[in-house]
This record gives structure tokens, sequence and C-alpha cells, in this order.
């Protein structure tokens, strides 16, 4: 028998009982719909998290904290030794020091950290000046809001302001450990930017200007990979030297393993739902087999092959499971947008960056689909295979 007549038959058996057909598609449709909802919701708290630790830019940029060796310091040695590693663009070092800032009329003084680095640095730790631009050459810093409202000061009034500036240097950090801490006092600088930053009073400087002071080894370097494939080979060369490394994509893998079973709880709940459309799509096919016993014998008995029997009633479930299937998407990837849209216009109310909580990434769209038709599959096959076993004649006689 061709297939378009079995397709044929099998929607006639469905929409001759209407209401039945239907309790039991939106039985699938709920299941599927809650699976994609939940697992969907899922897939966008991951992406929300992770774009907040990284950009796709920091997939390339490797941290390499200072060594704590005696036979190893972040040095200018060190920074020619990496770049010879290759696969390298960019080595941008930096010092973190503490320091003391205060107005040249005042007494008293404002303790402050001290951050000195270079525009490569800046560029790839994502350091952009609110107002007014980075430091450059020995005597601009850059100041944070927190820095400016200790000072009592404002954007308008901070940017052009000379102060005196103490720089406090580590023997670690120094050309010689042996001459102990020293303090830089009384340098002089002017403000030419401001960061947003308001946790903790901070200055950014350039590396010009602490070198001045003999700050001229590293208290971290990051090093940006030509791609990201080249960062798990230089990582094991920095080991190879005795440094360590610390790499945004290790936390993101520890976030996505999580997600991954957040994940599978969501679908989890879901998946109840599905099971018992499944069983409900089941019981609909085993009494549309009942109720039909008779119509199959006489099939039989008119020369339909047992095949034709089995494609007809497994027609019937993949109908129920695909129409489910595809309405529980759409509604589950519906119900998600809708709500995306919804978050969306609040955070631009309060001034905020949009929000998509809920993501449906198309190979999770597919497999759902695909999954949808299986559940189909595996609702019809006893009621297909009983019907193949049928006698004809036991079935012409049922009643």
């Amino acid at each position: 028998m061709r297939l378009r007549i079995i397709i044929k038959l099998a929607f006639k058996n469905l929409f001759s009982h209407k209401l039945r057909t239907s309790l039991t598609v939106i039985g699938v449709t709920i299941g599927i719909g809650a699976i994609v909802f939940l697992v969907s919701m899922g897939y966008g708290l991951e992406k929300l998290v992770t774009s907040q630790v990284a950009n796709f830019n920091a997939f390339t940029v490797i941290d390499v904290p200072a060594a704590n060796l005696k036979t190893l310091k972040l040095d200018n040695g060190a920074v020619e030794k990496i770049q010879g590693f290759g696969h390298i663009e960019k080595i941008a070092p930096v010092i973190n020091l503490a320091g003391r800032v205060k107005k040249p009329d005042s007494a008293s003084s404002t303790e402050t950290v001290i951050v000195g680095a270079n525009n490569d640095y800046w560029k790839m730790s994502d350091t952009a000046p609110e107002k007014g631009a980075l430091p450059s050459g020995e005597s601009s810093i850059v100041v944070n809001h927190s820095f400016m409202s200790l000072m009592g000061e404002n954007s308008e009034t901070m940017i052009g302001q000379s102060l005196d500036l103490d720089v406090i240097i580590p023997k670690e950090l120094r050309n010689n450990e042996d001459d102990g801490i020293k303090v830089a006092e009384g340098i002089k600088v002017k403000v030419v930017g401001i960061t947003k930053d308001d946790k903790t009073p901070v200055i950014l400087v350039s590396l010009e200007l602490l070198a001045k002071v003999d700050a001229v080894k590293y208290s971290s370097l990051k090093l940006k990979a030509d791609q990201k494939e080249s960062v798990p080979g230089i990582r094991t060369q920095l080991e190879n030297i005795g440094l360590s490394s610390e790499y945004v994509g290790d936390t993101v893998n520890e976030i996505s393993q999580v997600f991954s079973l957040f994940r599978a709880i969501l679908g989890a709940f879901g998946l109840i739902a599905l099971v018992v459309a499944a069983l409900g799509a089941f019981n609909t096919l085993t009494i549309s087999l009942l109720e039909r016993i008779r119509e199959v014998g006489l099939f039989k008995a008119l020369g339909m092959k047992n095949k034709d029997i089995y494609k007809l009633f497994m027609a019937e479930s993949f109908i129920i499971g695909l129409s489910g299937g595809v309405l529980g998407l759409f509604i589950g990837e519906s119900l998600g947008l809708a709500i995306n849209m919804i978050l969306t216009i609040l955070a631009k109310r309060a001034g905020t960056d949009s929000i998509t909580v809920f993501l449906t990434p198309f190979s999770f769209a597919v497999s759902v689909a695909i999954f949808s038709i299986i559940v189909g599959f595996l609702t019809g096959w006893y009621p297909a295979r009983r019907a193949v076993k049928l006698n004809p004649l036991d079935a012409l006689r049922y009643e």
C-alpha cells in the first residue's frame, strides 16, 4: 500500500475522535514545551553569566601572576623569554603598589592603590576612561570615582588638578632587593582622566613613572595569543619555566559544567510532563486499536499486509509526536521570547543593558524535534505490534 494512502487513513482515524486526539497532542505539546522553556532558561542564564565573566577577546588573553620564586622574577628578562615562545601577539606588564596622594596645599593625604601599566594592558583589561584620557608619560594619572569622592572633588574639578604622589615600593619590585622598601615622595602628577570604578580608591599611572622611582619588576603579565587554539601550548611553556597562568576559559568551563547539571535538572522536570503525555498517547493508541479490531481484521481479510497495518498505527503515533513536538517547540520558544522582550523593556526603562534569560540553540531545537518523534515511535510501537499479531478470523468475530 502506498505511503500516501496510509497517511491519509492515519489522519482519518485520528480525526474521527477529535477530542481524544486533541487532548493527546496537547499533552505532548505541554511536555515538549516545558522541556524547551526550562532548558532554554538554563542556556540563557549560562550565557548571561559567562558574558559577565569574559568577552570573546578574553579567550585569547592569559594572566601570568608573580612567580614567587628566587630563580625567576617577572622582569624584562622574563618578558623576553616568554616572547620567544611564539604565537604571542602582545605582552603587557602591570605593577600594583600602595601609595598616598595629597593636594599641594593640604597636609592630609589619601591612601590609594597604584596600578602601573601601558596601553596594551589597558586594552586587554578593557580599561577605558569615563572622561578624559588614559595616563601617558611620567606625570599623568587617572583616578576612579572612589578616589575622587575621598578627595571631595567631582568630575568637573578633578581633571587637570596637580597632586603630590608618594609611592611605596616593596623590595621584591626593585632592582636591588637588599635595599629594602623604598618610599618615593612628592612626585608631581596631573589628573588627566576618570574611570567608572567606585569600589576601592585606585589611580592608574604609566610604567615610565614607576620606572623612574625604581619599580622595575612586575606584579603580573597579560599575554595575548594570536588565536584561542594557541593558549594551551603557551600555558604549557609557561609551566615549563616555572610560571603559573590563569585563563578565563577555565572559569567559563567550570560555569558550563555547573549549568550543564542545572539544565539536566530543569530538563528532568519537563521530562516528567512528557512521560505523562507519552502514557496518554500510548493509552489513546491502545484504545484506538481495541475499537478497531474488527476493522483491522477486515483489512487483513481483504489482503492488507502486516507491514502496512504496522505502518498505519506507527503513522498515527508519528503524527501525534510530530504535532506535539512542533507545537511544544513553538510555544516554549515563544514564551521565552516574550519574557526576554518584557525584561528588555524593563531594563531599558531602568537605563541598563538588555537581558536575555531564555536562549534556544538551533541544535537543541532540532534535538527536541527528533526527540518528540522518538517519543511518538515508542508510544506507537506496542499497539502496532499487537495489531500485526491479530488473527483475521478472531478479529472479525470480536465484539
